[in-house]
């Protein structure tokens, strides 16, 4: 199942996944990621003229429907482009491996050390992406992702390919995905403060349709030719880049003055912390290096609690994916079926993105968390029950529509509450922590089944999930938990 950690390109659910965009990521879910799961202090972005493809707009975030914001929608449609092109590549690197090799093992190392170069460049790149212009940034990040595509496109083409420049590239990709995340930053800068939610949710929409259709595409193209895929990838990075160009927004980041900063975020959480997350940022000691976005996480009882939370469901989820696979076969589905049970969860993420801010209205955010949580375990539980294919695809469709309000709300509830010159570094600490439980996971899920029936193991996550649940609810700061007003507002609209 697709995690949380890629907030800034997956939902995910990161998270994208769950980063996840919570995804983002994406994402993927990355999560090439990312990123995930805003309002903000650049609401009031720069008064620079912004190009687009009929008519020249303002640089002040647009009122109105966010379906008719135009500077939004070409946002999105850059982060559809980009994401279709990341699940086709979620795709088709394993099958270009498998290809070669025939080995499984070489096919997962690739994911490894994507993985493995993304947790590493997060950090660092928090840190960049706060000191320097973020639209330069992501336009340069897409670029480089479009190039990578092409040289891989073309040396397959010319039938001169090896296993370490695919690894290269493994490589390259992964430490390009926490600039992904730059494109939930700017959402800030294109909307008011008040529909950040909102066009948080159109995001959601082109987020799952994306997954929805990038796997098949994938699967698809590679068939018809082992190059072609790739071509595609690269001209979606293109068009991510192009619309990153033509997308002018305050992409310099500014340090937002504390008193409004802790008056803008002091309904984030309960009365009985009196603090909130980003008031406990305006406190931190030092707000400057790498570092500073884990310190501010860990120093916000909040954020800490949710971050948590969501490692141990990517922790979860990571291997569920080949554990589902293991136990479709001992119940005799068909592996053509494989691909329209997955795709379930994005058919969910589709339909349950536009209920987020009626979601976010009747439930504080620790209370979506636990029906989140609490959901997941059953749905893992009735996943050993033996009804067939049918049955997994509606359990797995359930759980697609809870994720974008999850994914959402790691958004809204952490880098909404800190000031803009730390979002970046913020941004990329919710990457880091989602993604600490993905490689032990992945390890600790092929080892099980190694010893274990796939039913056990379902069961067994989803005592694990449970318990994690409940672990979540005694946290008194999180069951208090408030949204902000000004997305508390949006979600009653």
């Amino acid at each position: 199942m697709t995690t949380m950690a890629d907030q800034a390109d997956h939902a995910a659910v990161t998270a994208n996944s769950v980063t996840g965009q919570p995804s983002a990521p994406s994402a993927t879910r990355t999560p090439d990621a990312t990123a995930t799961p805003h309002a903000s202090s650049t609401s009031s972005a720069s008064s620079t003229s912004c190009a687009s493809t009929s008519t020249s707009t303002s640089g002040k975030p647009a009122s109105g429907s966010v379906w008719r914001n135009r500077r939004l929608q070409t946002l999105n449609l850059g982060a559809f482009a980009a994401l279709t092109g990341i699940a086709i590549s979620d795709v088709v690197y394993p099958l270009l491996i498998l290809g070669f090799t025939g080995k499984p093992i070489l096919a997962g190392l690739f994911g490894a050390i994507q993985f493995t170069a993304m947790v590493l460049a997060s950090l660092p790149a928090g840190a960049f992406v706060d000191r320097h212009d973020r639209r330069h940034i992501l336009i340069t990040s897409e670029l480089t992702r479009a190039v990578l595509a092409t040289v891989l496109a073309v040396t397959l083409a010319a039938g001169h390919i090896w296993l370490a420049e695919i690894y290269l590239v493994a490589a390259a990709l992964g430490a390009c995905q926490p600039f992904s995340g730059i494109r939930t930053l700017a959402v800030r800068g294109v909307v008011p403060a008040e529909k950040v939610t909102a066009a948080l949710t159109t995001q959601q929409i082109f987020t799952g349709v994306a997954a929805l259709m990038g796997p098949a595409l994938g699967a698809v193209m590679f068939t018809a030719s082992r190059s072609l895929p790739f071509t595609v990838i690269a001209a979606g990075m293109g068009v991510s880049a192009t619309c990153a160009y033509l997308v002018r927004f305050d992409s310099r980041p500014r340090a937002a003055a504390a008193p409004a900063a802790a008056a803008a975020t002091s309904a984030a959480t309960s009365a009985a912390d009196e603090a909130s997350p980003a008031a406990d940022t305006t406190s931190a000691p030092d707000d400057s290096g790498p570092l500073a976005g884990l310190r501010i996480i860990w120093q916000s009882a909040v954020m800490r609690s949710t971050m948590l939370f969501i490692m141990m469901i990517n922790l979860i989820g990571v291997p569920l994916d080949l554990v589902i696979i293991v136990e479709a076969r001992h119940q005799g589905v068909p592996t053509r079926y494989l691909g329209a049970i997955f795709a379930m969860l994005a058919a969910g993420g589709i339909i349950g993105a536009p209920l987020v801010p009626r979601v976010h209205a009747l439930l504080r955010p620790g209370q979506v968390l636990a029906v989140f949580g609490l959901a997941t375990a059953a749905v893992m539980g009735l996943l050993a029950v033996p009804f067939g294919g049918f049955w997994m695809a509606g359990c797995i469709f359930s759980v697609g529509l809870l994720m974008p309000a999850v994914q959402i709300l790691v958004n809204v509830l952490i880098l909404q509450q800190v000031p803009d010159h730390q979002r970046g570094r913020v941004l990329s600490g919710v990457m880091t922590i989602t993604g600490l439980g993905m490689p032990l996971g992945a390890a600790l899920g092929g080892t099980l089944l190694q010893l274990l029936s796939a039913t056990t193991v379902l069961i067994g996550a989803a005592a694990v999930v449970g318990c994690t649940t409940l672990g979540a609810l005694l946290q008194r700061d999180l069951r208090a938990a408030q949204w902000p007003t000004s997305d508390a507002d949006d979600a009653h609209a």
